[in-house]
């Protein structure tokens, strides 16, 4: 048991007046669940409500160069391609959500998809699918057996970052957003050691806390960031982004 499922274990209380008091379904139910109801993520609710498209917003133009990582559906790549023109890498290994990326931008040039994640090395790798919360580092992190979910898994191919950051052949990448269950900590470790942070110009982060050390390789990348990037926003555990100096 990791230091995220004792918390869950001793929030229980908590937990279950919340979900009680809630009663929310779907995805909302299931990242209230995974946050086990915190206040850090009503405040990024509440950010949202603020500002609708805070998710979105960075220094881009047209041509800007974007990694969307974790793409699932492409709502992320579709807004900042309608905001700001910009070119758009859609990473996606799960074969279903490929898929349906490849459908959904089939006539618009800007938006590439590409059938593979990016992480720390090349390998294929087991997939447990669970929608928008597919994941290459599955753990119990509840809530899933309350809503009868079963898990496929599927072989899924993930590539070193450093490799396509060559093979993609751009001096600068304007952003990144990360979104891949657990696979933030390895893809960011190598850009540290290969020291290619300063690279991306902006990071925006989902930090998965129920992976394996967690706070403590946030922790240590956040320092490395620091080097180079100011932090804008950061809502722990949930989202954060930061942008070169």
């Amino acid at each position: 048991m990791n230091w995220y499922q004792l918390k869950k274990k001793l929030l229980f209380p908590y937990i279950w007046y919340r979900r009680r008091r809630e009663q929310q379904s779907g995805f909302m139910r299931a990242a209230l669940e995974l946050h086990y109801y915190r206040p850090t993520f009503y405040r990024f609710i509440g950010a949202t409500m603020v500002n609708p498209d805070i998710m979105y917003q960075a220094p881009l133009q047209p041509g800007s160069i974007a990694l969307d990582v974790g793409a699932y559906h492409g709502d992320w790549a579709a807004r900042v391609h309608q905001m700001y023109r910009a070119r758009i890498y859609a990473f996606e290994p799960d074969p279903p959500s490929i898929a349906y990326l490849g459908r959904r931008f089939a006539t618009e040039p800007d938006i590439e998809c590409l059938p593979y994640g990016l992480g720390g090395e090349d390998a294929w790798l087991p997939m447990v699918q669970r929608g928008m919360g597919s994941t290459l580092y599955a753990v119990d992190t509840g809530g899933g057996e309350d809503r009868g979910e079963t898990e496929d898994r599927v072989e899924v191919q993930v590539r070193d970052v450093v490799g396509v950051l060559d093979e993609l052949g751009h001096a600068e990448v304007d952003i990144i957003k990360l979104n891949i269950e657990g696979a933030e900590y390895a893809l960011l470790e190598r850009l540290i050691s290969a020291g290619r942070l300063h690279q991306i110009r902006v990071y925006t982060i989902q930090f998965h806390e129920w992976y394996e050390g967690a706070h403590r390789r946030r922790r240590r990348i956040q320092r490395e960031l620091a080097k180079t990037h100011d932090k804008v926003w950061d809502y722990p555990f949930v989202w954060e982004q930061w942008i070169r100096r």
